[in-house]
């Protein structure tokens, strides 16, 4: 069974607060874009989980969701079976991208079905969620506002098809230290003015023609991770810079990065800001592409 695993970019991010849990209540609209790992997922004689990737960078043993999301599935089902998953890796690493994230929603679906397993999409978006905060996202994939840690789910109007151009410099962040340098509570207290999520619902969510609403969703891309992540990467900045300076319509950083999007009206402008990105060695990643 081969599948795609489709990438996401946030529209907009705001971290309302801090849990007691360590995790953080956000709000965002994220969206799938045309950036696919490809899984190829087939049972094994053998009771074993086997897991192949043509990037070597990426970890391949238990610690990898894939693997993880299988060993969850045995246990969930009482049931014992051998995968192999071999692994087509095309979603940026450390882009905040959920090429991760994906990769373990497409292998619940999957092996799900390849072994019928009649497990809900209520149950899947379940145990997605306890193996990280994207993943039912990844499993109902669309256009949705996410509350809650981001397994809070409202699906949203289909998005006109909006041109992307993808950058990411070769340097990464964690998640975890951008969060660990988000003062959230400093920013509420100094009376730091968060975005309203809302706003970029209602946008979605207008009758507007295509072409309005793709303007009002460039104006109205916001992330508040980008607060950190400039601090910490002062290059994302700049990257941002050279797509503005080639007209594109808005640009963001995608969840906690470190991959920047910029929405273009037009290819010719497009493919001018990806040809001056081109020119920098700092970057490691840039493609075209559309949502989905």
């Amino acid at each position: 069974m081969k599948v795609k695993a489709f990438a996401k970019i946030n529209l907009c991010l705001d971290v309302l607060s801090r849990r007691a849990d360590g995790y953080h209540d956000v709000e965002m609209v994220m969206t799938n874009v045309d950036i696919a790992d490809v899984l190829e997922i087939r049972e094994l004689e053998e009771n074993k989980v086997s897991l192949i990737c043509n990037n070597k960078d990426l970890a391949t043993d238990e610690t990898n969701l894939i693997y993880r999301a299988i060993v969850l599935l045995q246990k969930e089902t009482k049931k014992d079976f051998g995968v192999e998953v071999r692994l087509e890796k095309n979603i940026p690493m450390e882009a905040g991208m959920a090429g991760g994230s994906a990769d373990a929603a497409a292998t619940l679906k999957a092996v799900n079905e390849l072994f019928n397993l009649d497990i809900t999409t209520e149950r899947l978006l379940e145990l997605g969620a306890s193996l990280g905060a994207d993943i039912p996202f990844c499993i109902t994939g669309g256009t949705v506002l996410a509350k809650g840690i981001g397994e809070k789910l409202i699906q949203l109007k289909k998005l006109p098809k909006l041109k992307l151009l993808v950058a990411k410099p070769a340097a990464g962040l964690s998640t975890k230290l951008v969060y660990e340098n988000l003062d959230i509570e400093t920013l509420n207290k100094t009376g730091f003015k968060h975005r309203d999520v809302r706003e970029m619902v209602s946008i979605i969510e207008s009758d507007d023609t295509d072409d309005i609403k793709t303007v009002k969703i460039a104006k109205a891309l916001d992330n508040i991770l980008e607060v950190p992540s400039l601090k910490l990467l002062p290059f994302i900045g700049q990257i941002k810079q050279i797509m503005y300076d080639n007209n594109c319509l808005g640009s963001l950083m995608s969840g906690s990065g470190t991959a920047i999007f910029g929405i273009f009206d037009n290819d010719s402008d497009m493919l001018k800001a990806k040809y001056a990105l081109e020119k920098d060695d700092r970057i490691n990643y840039i493609e075209t592409t559309t949502t989905v």
